[in-house]
């Protein structure tokens, strides 16, 4: 009777100590799910910011950038639904003499916009002079709304920096992400290149955070 006894006596520890182990083990598992979790879908929540459904306003501004020409597009199509009375377009990056703002106005003429609904700014080399440059647009013509087209990724930092350019102008800013036809906010990560965009924004957007300067 002793020694039976002092067996289950000393199997008792044994037991009471293995589901302390596995919870501790699951809350690691959990733990470690929701930390990546958490990597991979706030940077994209990060760069995606809130966007209203768009109103009518004075223009409809474009800025360069992409190269699958979904900002183009999604200002087009703005202009057609009545959103805009002018077509803004903006962007440096001289190619054979050729700006990106030019480039745009051609093919918006050929798709229909009468030339008067265009205005065009060809200095703007980032986005900073994206804003700089449009403020004096919309300004110089007596414009008082905008909608700013931009690619989804990098919504966030235009509005940051067009808030910044335009802050005193009285010019009322919406910002709308043209669809992408790669990047996702909620699946960034699985291509390279998207990869490449979103880790690039999010330098960019450290940089205005930590410096208070914008490019």
């Amino acid at each position: 009777m002793n020694r039976s006894a002092t067996r289950m006596v000393r199997a008792a520890p044994r037991a009471a100590v293995w589901p302390g182990g596995l919870a501790f083990l699951l809350r690691v598992i959990v733990g470690a799910g929701l930390v990546t979790a958490a990597a991979l879908i706030v940077p994209g929540i990060v760069l995606d910011t809130p966007q209203p459904a768009p109103t009518h306003s004075d223009a409809i501004v474009v800025i360069s950038g992409d190269e699958q020409m979904a900002r183009f597009q999604e200002g087009l199509n703005l202009y057609q639904r009545g959103l805009g009375q002018y077509l803004v377009f903006s962007g440096a990056a001289y190619d054979n003499g050729t700006s990106n703002a030019d480039v745009m106005r051609g093919l918006a003429v050929k798709r229909g916009v009468p030339a008067g609904a265009i205005l065009e700014e060809s200095q703007g080399e980032d986005t900073w002079g994206n804003a700089v440059y449009t403020r004096q647009v919309l300004e110089d013509h007596g414009l008082h709304s905008a909608i700013l087209v931009t690619s989804p990724y990098h919504a966030r930092r235009a509005r940051l920096t067009f808030d910044a350019a335009y802050a005193g102008s009285g010019i009322a800013l919406m910002v709308h992400a043209a669809p992408d036809s790669q990047w996702r906010k909620l699946s960034w990560w699985q291509q390279p290149e998207t990869r490449r965009l979103t880790f690039t924004e999010l330098q960019k957007l450290a940089y205005i955070f930590a410096t208070g300067q914008y490019h």
